[in-house]
């Protein structure tokens, strides 16, 4: 059974399947469906969140540095009034930008490592099949 497996097939221990049957189809690679037509996939075969991460992080970093621009100004704008509370405004913002960053960077490489894996099973568990298959027709 080992030497099957470490060495290619060969005309003497390797037979072809007697009669009309072929192998199961082979299944294409991980997500070959267009953007639309996966979107609308309502039987959720098809994943969109591979292809919508780095749009939604480049969302997330124009917003973020939207509102720590608005942050920074408002602190200043305090900062004539009420000093301490502007710099402890000012101090916030700084903390929080990057913080609600790394969030959003960590929770898209969540999703991304859970569909991955997800894809990475199914092609696993369709080569597993097509071995078996194999297996049974040699005998």
């Amino acid at each position: 059974m080992e030497d099957l497996m470490t060495q290619p097939p060969s005309s003497e221990n390797w037979e072809q399947p007697q009669g009309g049957y072929g192998p199961p189809p082979r299944q294409a690679g991980p997500d070959t469906t267009g953007f639309f037509k996966a979107l609308f996939d309502f039987s959720f075969k098809s994943f969109v969140t591979i292809k919508f991460a780095a749009i939604i992080y480049g969302i997330a970093l124009v917003l973020i540095g939207i509102f720590t621009l608005i942050g920074v100004i408002l602190a200043f704008v305090t900062m004539t009034e009420e000093p301490l509370v502007g710099f402890f405004t000012l101090v916030l913002v700084v903390i929080l930008a990057p913080f609600y960053l790394i969030l959003v960077r960590l929770t898209l490489e969540l999703y991304v490592a859970m569909i991955r894996t997800a894809q990475n099973t199914a092609a696993t568990k369709s080569e597993l099949e097509n071995l078996r298959w194999d297996m049974s027709q040699r005998g």
